[in-house]
């Protein structure tokens, strides 16, 4: 039998829980050590019937994040160690497997070929043995070292990992067309999104394989062929911007607030158009004068983003600043705008790297989930089942007044960090005045 994913908190706001996995592989692993990462911080969880965190919480939702984030890494790492028995941990479906840290496989410089994370350059690892851990973490180097983004492979780690737990086994090689087509359908069957399914879970199979392909470790692409049904994928994408009401609910409320996150984010969020994650990554370094114009500077050092179309400088509307924004930005005496710098205190680790060390994958993420439990609080109807999205609806609702406004799609894109969509589009840039005039023209809804 399979455990629930039991959690408990007791009167002093620890968190306990209890892995969901059968008793069996519990008692194998009994106090075996894993390092985890969760927020800001890195500590070591040992295994056992019940696992206590170090952490506080006030809420049940926090508490039952950071829980599924710490359970997802333990048994992925439990994962690695059984892979002669896959089918001793299959995980709950209301468990997400989370991204590991560690590299398990290195790229030849110059040649292209897989060599196991130590081995010396002329050694390259056996394509009949290589694994989808060394096989992915080969994808990843290179992945970077070329200029992708290195927001993908944490992600897409998920992903793979989550393939190969439905399949089994951790050959690449072994893979075939069959077994792709019986994933999507047990992704559909499972109720993953649509949207979703084809533009992540199948874009990290499909280019690690096409990885494998390069490589010689597989002969073909089994990925090749399999699609979604158009029709069904096309009802999952009606997402919608914010109503004039639910826009002015949002900031007038935001006005109301003392709170950082909330205060700003919104206000920041509607005006420039911008993801929210770029913006609640923000460093106080990245509000910048440029030519006499006050701006955003979005990059990729602060946090994650999209596309390289996504690192840009943004202009602060007026309406930002007769707010008072600089003031805040110029009181403000941590690195983050929006997040409070972690402690270093009982065996915890702030993750936030020094300059010369790797970059956080997300340092905001706490900080979003708060936020969007605030805007969910407001009650104007927004979320997914409304086909609102509370944070993404912003870029929807700048996109329809910039058109409104008549800005031209050359500048809009500049400013929310779309690529341009035509080959004449891109020719001539963008500048700062030109960026700052058209985002005058779009008038906030308060």
């Amino acid at each position: 039998m399979y455990r629930s994913l039991d959690i408990r908190i007791d009167r002093e706001g620890r968190v306990f829980f209890a892995l969901p996995l059968p008793s069996p592989v519990i008692n194998k692993y009994k106090n075996f050590s894993v390092d985890v990462v969760y927020d800001c911080f890195r500590f070591c969880v040992d295994v056992d019937d019940e696992i206590s965190l170090p952490l506080a919480s006030n809420s049940f939702a926090d508490a039952r994040s950071a829980v599924t984030a710490v359970a997802d890494q333990v048994m992925a790492r439990l994962l690695e160690l059984e892979k002669s028995a896959h089918a001793d941990l299959i995980v709950a479906p209301d468990v997400q497997l989370a991204p590991r840290s560690d590299l398990c496989g290195t790229v030849l410089a110059g040649s292209g070929s897989i060599a196991p994370r130590g081995a010396s350059p002329s050694c390259a690892a056996d394509p009949q043995t290589l694994t989808f851990a060394e096989l992915f973490e080969a994808w990843a180097l290179q992945h970077v070292q070329t200029g992708g983004a290195p927001t993908t492979p944490p992600y897409w780690r998920v992903l793979i990992q989550r393939f190969v737990v439905f399949l089994g086994h951790d050959r690449p090689q072994d893979v075939t067309a069959h077994d792709i087509r019986a994933y999507r359908d047990h992704l559909i069957a499972t109720g993953r999104r649509l949207r979703t399914a084809r533009h992540s879970d199948f874009a990290a199979l499909r280019a690690l394989f096409q990885f494998a392909v390069e490589n010689e470790v597989v002969t073909g692409n089994p990925t090749t062929g399999i699609r979604f049904k158009p029709e069904r994928l096309a009802a999952t994408q009606a997402m919608k911007a914010f109503s004039p009401v639910q826009a002015r609910g949002i900031l007038a409320a935001a006005d109301r607030e003392t709170v950082a996150a909330r205060r700003w984010i919104p206000w920041l969020t509607a005006l420039t158009g911008s993801r929210v994650a770029a913006i609640a990554n923000l460093r106080k370094q990245d509000v910048v004068e440029v030519e006499g114009i006050w701006c955003l500077r979005i990059s990729r050092q602060a946090g994650p983003i999209k596309t390289a179309a996504s690192e840009r400088l943004v202009p602060i509307h007026s309406a930002i600043l007769a707010r008072g924004f600089l003031s805040f930005v110029d009181k403000t005496d941590r690195e983050r705008l929006f997040i409070e710098k972690p402690l270093v205190g009982n065996g915890l680790q702030p993750m936030i790297a020094a300059e010369t060390g790797p970059p956080v994958y997300h340092p905001g993420r706490s900080t979003l989930r708060r936020l969007t439990d605030w805007l969910h609080g407001l009650d104007l109807g927004i979320g997914r089942d409304a086909k609102i999205d509370p944070n993404h609806a912003w870029r929807h609702w700048f996109k329809e007044q910039a058109f409104a406004a008549a800005v031209p799609e050359k500048i809009t894109d500049a400013i929310v960090g779309h690529a341009q969509a035509t080959t004449s589009r891109r020719y001539g840039s963008v500048s700062m005045v030109m960026m700052a005039e058209a985002l005058e023209k779009i008038r906030p809804p308060v």
